[in-house]
């Protein structure tokens, strides 16, 4: 019996042919800005840049937190523009359980914000995130993108 050794060259080729093998098209892709850690006030600005307009994607909001961070609610200022220009803006209001971990760990808060969204034009999406009131102890915000199942 003769035995096939396929190498692979590198651990990006290694994931990328275990994710062709198993059906997976695109994995969790995420953009996320820097906010001032003091006292976040300001609008964060993210970039989702889309090609594809038939394929249906599922949106998390995640918030990254220092020690600093102790609100059980946040409400959130969400704007959208498209490519075309056309603007949406909502408030969306997380809420976190209190953690008694260690000070030195950052943790990240990570909630389902929209569900089997299709982006219907080629281009950029623009997204702008703020608090309705500043907030202490937010490092990062972002949005995170998958495939819907």
């Amino acid at each position: 019996m003769k035995r096939i050794v396929r190498r692979i060259a590198s651990p990006a080729a290694a994931i990328a042919a275990v994710a062709a093998a198993g059906g997976c098209t695109q994995p969790f892709r995420s953009n996320a800005a820097d906010t001032d850690p003091v006292s976040w006030k300001d609008p964060a600005g993210i970039v989702l840049a889309n090609a594809d307009t038939t394929s249906l994607r599922d949106l998390t909001l995640f918030l990254r937190c220092n020690d600093r961070f102790g609100e059980d609610t946040l409400t959130l200022r969400i704007a959208t523009t498209t490519p075309d220009s056309l603007r949406f803006e909502e408030f969306f209001r997380i809420t976190s359980p209190r953690t008694n971990g260690p000070a030195a760990i950052a943790r990240e808060i990570a909630v389902p914000y929209r569900r089997r969204v299709r982006f219907a034009r080629e281009g950029d999406y623009r997204m702008t995130i703020a608090p309705t009131r500043p907030v202490r102890g937010i490092e990062a915000v972002g949005i995170g993108t998958s495939d819907s199942q």
